[in-house]
């Protein structure tokens, strides 16, 4: 059964949410995977590159309904997406990758994390349906300002890009589990709301 979600979206049942889930904690280890592989391809510190986030979304809130959080989730990685496919283009066109063992393992790597988030990606959108059958999701369409430093400060914001890939599908991996009960739930505390209405008007 499907519950309803934050501004009328629904959730559909567990068993897809599950599946989603699954998607969601490998493409994270994938993509902690590239960051490793870029941070020893370009010579960066193991610590984190510090600076906010360029995806644009609003934190995750437990208090929020479990149909926000499902969609914010979805706009985070729509916006992880259009990022990342930028940032492959300007890698391949401004830095080049010479054609050496770790560089063939790095292109392999990030390929995977390409391919599987445009899987999570789409996976999030069918949990997130109007009443009609309709998406009614972000288009992921909104990009952070490309960088003007030179090549430096490419490569610093290549390095946020995957940061940022592993920081939602780590979010999508602990805030997904519960949203299709969470809305379940909603849905059945809205049904015993009505019929309460119902029996005192009746009175």
């Amino acid at each position: 059964m499907a519950g309803t979600g934050a501004n009328g979206r629904q959730l559909t049942g567990g068993y897809r949410a599950g599946k989603t889930v699954q998607l969601a904690r490998l493409l994270n280890t994938e993509s902690v995977r590239l960051l490793d592989l870029y941070k020893e391809k370009e010579s960066f510190p193991q610590t984190a590159v510090s600076g906010e986030h360029l995806v644009s979304v609003p934190r995750l809130a437990s208090h929020l309904p479990a149909g926000e959080r499902v969609w914010l989730v979805h706009a985070a990685l729509g916006q992880c997406q259009g990022l990342l496919d930028r940032a492959i283009v300007l890698e391949d066109a401004e830095l080049g990758l010479p054609g050496d063992k770790e560089s063939t393992e790095y292109l392999s790597q990030r390929k995977v994390v390409k391919e599987r988030l445009g899987h999570l990606l789409q996976s999030t959108k069918s949990l997130l349906v109007d009443g009609a059958g309709t998406a009614t999701v972000a288009t992921g369409q909104e990009r952070a300002e490309e960088p003007d430093g030179g090549l430096f400060a490419l490569k610093v914001w290549i390095y946020r890009i995957i940061q940022d890939v592993v920081y939602w599908t780590n979010m999508a991996s602990e805030n997904l589990p519960t949203a299709p009960m969470e809305a379940a739930n909603e849905t059945r505390k809205m049904a015993r709301n009505r019929r309460r209405g119902k029996k005192t008007v009746r009175r």
